[in-house]
């Protein structure tokens, strides 16, 4: 739903209802605003709880705006690698194909002159894909011979949320946009999912496990959370 601000300034707005939410929660995203809520607070609470934080919610979606016209795949913007922010350098051409090539540290594309972001996040998801499975496959086999554990399985897709995951069936699974970040950064996550083999959960023992093999993991993951503020 459309919704105004108390600038007259309009918002898409979807409503999420959730059981035992106590409160009213606010989130921006780049699709607009997220309001979780109770089944039992009425739109006219709701409303009047987001208008109440207009000021809050202009500010972040400024910033929001600001990040995806940073992200967006345009000659002179920059895309992660392997941690390192590279040039992405767009060049028209009469063909209809679109090509991407990586050359010292540098993103080149050629595309035709009306080709969609869609079109270009799917060739860099191909290409980052492409690599994970170059890369990280090899440093998941790596590290299942130091630890003595050893998926059934190992697969690589795209999440929002998630760098990897490890289901009880022991399969492992990782975001390719991994391959946006430091080779450090990526062995702590192929490290803590490859634990999970052994501790399902996030236990004392657990953490005990990464850091036998990662003994500097706490700093690790804390490099984490600052680069994901980046991407």
């Amino acid at each position: 739903m459309q919704f105004k601000l108390d600038n007259n300034q309009s918002i898409s707005l979807e409503i999420v209802r959730k059981r035992n939410l106590k409160n009213i929660y606010l989130r921006v995203t780049p699709k607009g605003v997220q309001v979780s809520a109770n089944k039992n607070i009425s739109l006219d609470e709701i409303e009047a709880f987001v208008l109440s934080k207009s000021a809050w919610l202009r500010k972040h979606l400024s910033i929001v705006k600001e990040k995806k016209k940073k992200q967006a795949l345009v000659s002179g913007n920059e895309v992660y690698y392997q941690g390192e922010a590279c040039l992405l350098v767009c060049k028209e051409h009469q063909l209809q194909q679109v090509e991407l090539k990586f050359k010292e540290q540098q993103f080149h594309i050629k595309m035709p002159k009306e080709a969609e972001q869609e079109i270009l996040e799917e060739l860099f998801n191909r290409f980052y894909k492409n690599k994970a499975i170059e890369f990280i496959t090899p440093m998941v086999e790596l590290w299942s011979k130091k630890m003595s554990l050893n998926p059934s399985n190992i697969a690589f897709r795209k999440a929002k949320r998630q760098w990897g995951s490890c289901s009880s069936q022991n399969s492992l699974s990782f975001n390719y946009y991994l391959m946006k970040l430091p080779q450090a950064l990526v062995e702590y996550v192929v490290v803590h999912e490859l634990a999970h083999i052994k501790e399902k959960n996030h236990s004392k023992n657990f953490w005990a496990l990464v850091e036998q093999f990662l003994p500097n993991y706490k700093a690790l993951v804390k490099e984490l959370r600052e680069f994901e503020r980046l991407l």
